[in-house]
C-alpha cells in the first residue's frame, strides 16, 4: 500500500513538472520588428529582436547580413509580475545601415530553447538613394528666466540650419580598354560647412586593380553653377583604376559620413550626416591581339651604363628605367640576352608613383649587375620595351640605344681579387667572390681586468636583489591586499574620465568600475541593480540619485540628436569624480 501511495505521487509530481515545463515553452516566443520597410541609403534601420520568457537570452551575431553594416547594438530587459503571474522580457536593438540600394532581405533568426526552436518573420526592405528622413529642427529651448529682456540666449530664436550637400562619382569616360587608367574621382557638393570626411564603404572594387591617391590635409574648393545654385565644390576622394577584366563592371555606391559644423551650438559642436555616391557602371573592351599582355599607358624608356671603361675584375651596374602614366607595377622590364663576353645577376627593382592632378605617373627603375669574362670592347645590344597607346590605339616600340664598354685589365683569381670602389659584392652560390682584407686586433685582451667590470658586476647584483623583494614582499603581499586593489580601482577610473570627450563614454566606465567592485557580469548590471548596492553599502540617497541621473543621460546620449556642450560635460565630470570619491569609501 504504501509503494503504490509513494508511486502515484512521484507520478503526480512528474505531470505537474512536465505540465509547467510545456507552459514555460508555450509562454515563451522570438518576435522582430522593423523600423521601416522604406528607407534611404542615407539613413538607419532599427531592427528589434524581442524575447519573451526566455531566461537570459544570447545576443544572435548578425555579421552575416551582406546587404547590412550593425553600426550599434543594445540590450534591455524588463519584468512584471500581474495578477500573480510573472513575465520577462529581453530586447536586443540593432542599428543597420544599408550598403546598397534595392529590395534587400533580412532573413528570419532562429533560436533554440529548452528543446523547441523558435523562428522570426522575414522582412523585405526597400532601399532607394538619398535620404527618407527629412533633417527634424531641434527642439524649442526652455524659456530663459529673465523673460525677455537682454539676458536672453542670442541662439535661441535662431532657424534651423538647412543641409543642402550631395556627393558625385566622377569619371572622364564610361568606356575603356582592359589595363587603361581611369581617374576616379569623389566631388562633394555643398552649400554648408563640413568640418571632417569619412568614408564607411569599403574601397574595394571588383574587376579592378586600384591605387587610391593620399588623402591631402586640407582642400581648397572650387565653385559650381548647378542650376542657378552656387555650390562649394571638393574633391574629396581620388583614385587610379585599371580594369582586370572585359565586359560591363559596376563601380559601386560608396557611403560617407560627412561632419556638418553645427550653427545651432555656441561651442562649435557638430552634426553627423551621411550621403553616397551613384553607382557608375564602365564598358570595357579587350586591347586589339597584337597587344594582349602588354601595358597599356604611355611610356618613356631609357637604358645606360655609368661608366664607358672598365676593369675585368669590376662589376658594373647597369640602369634601365620605365617611365610614364599607367599600371608601372604590373610592367615587367626587358632582360639582357646571354653571352659568354659577361654574366648578368639577378635584377634589383624599385618601383615609384607619382601622384598628378591628371593621373597616376610612376616609375620603374631595374638594376641589373654584370661582370666581365674577356677584355676589349663589349658592346650590349639594343633592348626593346612594347606597350599599347589607347589614345593613338596602336602598338608603340620603344628601343634604347647599343652600349659600348672598354674592358682592360687581366682577370685575378678567386683567391686574390679584392672589392674595388664603386662595385658590390657578388656571390655565387655559396662561394663570395669578393673579400675586404685587414688587420687583426690582438686577443691578449681580457675583459674581467677592465676597471668597470667589477662596478657592472655589483650592477647586475643589486639589479637582481630588487627584483628578488618585489616579487616576495610586493607582488605576494602588498599588491593583493583589498585596500591597494580599491585605491587602484578608482584612481584606473578617474584617470579615465579625465579623458573623456563625449557624454555617452561615461556609461561603459561606470559599469566597468561596479564590474570589478562588485564582481559582477556585464549583462547583471543595471540601475536596479546599481541601486540596490548603494542601499546595501549605505551610500546617501541624494548622492545615489544623482549618480544615477549622469549614468542615465549618458546612455541616452547615443540615440540623441543634441550633444551636451564641453563645458556642460566638464561640469558633469567634476561633478561625478566628487562623487566617486564618496560612493567609493561605502564600497570598500
Amino acid at each position: 500500500m504504501k509503494r503504490t501511495g509513494s508511486a502515484c505521487f512521484f507520478l503526480l509530481l512528474a505531470m505537474l513538472l512536465a505540465a509547467s515545463t510545456l507552459m514555460s515553452n508555450v509562454d515563451a516566443e522570438v518576435t522582430a520588428r522593423v523600423s521601416a520597410e522604406k528607407l534611404g541609403l542615407d539613413d538607419t534601420l532599427i531592427y528589434t529582436l524581442t524575447f519573451k520568457n526566455i531566461e537570459n537570452p544570447s545576443q544572435p551575431d548578425l555579421t552575416y547580413l551582406d546587404d547590412f553594416k550593425t553600426l550599434q547594438t543594445t540590450r534591455s530587459s524588463e519584468f512584471q509580475f500581474r495578477n500573480g503571474a510573472s513575465s520577462t522580457s529581453t530586447r536586443f536593438v540593432y542599428y543597420l545601415m544599408p550598403v546598397r540600394t534595392g529590395k534587400l532581405t533580412l532573413p528570419p533568426v532562429r533560436y533554440q530553447y529548452q528543446g523547441q526552436d523558435y523562428q522570426t518573420r522575414q522582412f523585405t526592405v526597400e532601399v532607394v538613394k538619398g535620404s527618407l528622413n527629412p533633417a527634424q529642427p531641434p527642439p524649442a529651448g526652455q524659456p530663459s528666466f529673465f523673460g525677455d529682456d537682454f539676458f536672453t540666449s542670442p541662439m535661441q530664436n535662431r532657424q534651423p540650419q538647412k543641409v543642402d550637400a550631395y556627393l558625385r562619382a566622377v569619371l572622364p569616360k564610361k568606356n575603356c580598354l582592359k589595363g587603361e587608367q581611369l581617374l576616379f574621382r569623389v566631388l562633394l557638393y555643398t552649400r554648408n560647412r563640413i568640418q571632417a570626411v569619412n568614408m564607411l564603404s569599403s574601397a574595394s572594387f571588383a574587376g579592378f586593380w586600384q591605387e587610391w591617391f593620399p588623402v591631402p590635409q586640407s582642400i581648397t574648393p572650387g565653385s559650381e553653377n548647378v542650376n542657378g545654385v552656387i555650390y562649394q565644390v571638393y574633391e574629396i576622394r581620388k583614385a587610379a583604376l585599371f580594369a582586370s577584366e572585359g565586359g560591363t563592371l559596376t563601380i559601386p555606391s560608396l557611403q560617407f559620413e560627412l561632419e556638418m559644423a553645427d550653427a545651432q551650438s555656441m561651442f562649435f559642436g557638430s552634426q553627423p550626416i551621411r550621403r553616397s555616391t551613384q553607382e557608375v557602371k564602365i564598358t570595357v573592351g579587350e586591347p586589339p591581339p597584337e597587344g594582349a599582355g602588354l601595358p597599356v599607358g604611355q611610356f618613356d624608356f631609357s637604358l645606360h651604363s655609368p661608366q664607358a671603361q672598365a676593369d675585368i675584375n669590376d662589376i658594373v651596374t647597369l640602369q634601365i628605367e620605365i617611365s610614364g602614366s599607367g599600371n608601372c607595377k604590373a610592367i615587367i622590364p626587358p632582360t639582357l640576352p646571354g653571352s659568354d663576353q659577361f654574366v648578368t645577376y639577378p635584377a634589383k627593382i624599385t618601383q615609384e608613383n607619382k601622384y598628378n592632378s591628371a593621373a597616376l605617373a610612376g616609375t620603374l627603375r631595374a638594376e641589373i649587375p654584370v661582370s666581365f669574362n674577356k677584355t676589349g670592347t663589349l658592346t650590349f645590344p639594343a633592348l626593346e620595351f612594347r606597350y599599347f597607346d589607347p589614345a593613338r590605339g596602336n602598338i608603340v616600340s620603344l628601343r634604347s640605344h647599343p652600349l659600348s664598354i672598354r674592358v682592360s685589365g687581366e682577370k685575378l683569381s678567386t683567391d686574390h681579387a679584392l672589392t674595388l670602389p664603386r662595385s658590390a659584392i657578388v656571390q655565387k652560390g655559396e662561394d663570395i667572390d669578393f673579400i675586404r682584407s685587414g688587420r687583426l686586433h690582438d686577443q691578449s685582451w681580457h675583459l674581467y681586468r677592465q676597471k668597470w667590470f667589477a662596478a657592472v658586476i655589483l650592477a647586475f647584483f643589486a639589479f637582481n636583489l630588487l627584483l628578488l623583494l618585489k616579487t616576495v614582499l610586493w607582488d605576494r603581499h602588498i599588491a593583493p591586499s583589498p585596500l591597494l586593489r580599491n585605491r587602484q580601482v578608482l584612481a584606473r577610473i578617474l584617470k579615465q574620465l579625465a579623458r573623456v570627450r563625449h557624454g555617452e563614454d561615461i556609461a561603459p566606465l561606470l559599469e566597468a568600475y561596479f564590474q570589478e567592485k562588485c564582481g559582477l557580469g556585464l549583462a547583471e548590471i543595471s540601475n536596479q541593480k546599481i541601486a540596490e548596492i548603494f542601499r546595501q553599502r549605505q551610500v546617501a540617497a541624494a548622492s545615489a540619485e544623482k549618480f544615477l541621473f549622469i549614468k542615465s543621460q549618458s546612455e541616452l546620449a547615443k540615440f540623441s540628436e543634441h550633444k551636451k556642450s564641453a563645458l556642460e560635460l566638464k561640469k558633469d565630470l567634476e561633478t561625478l569624480r566628487g562623487l566617486l570619491r564618496e560612493i567609493d569609501k561605502k564600497m570598500k
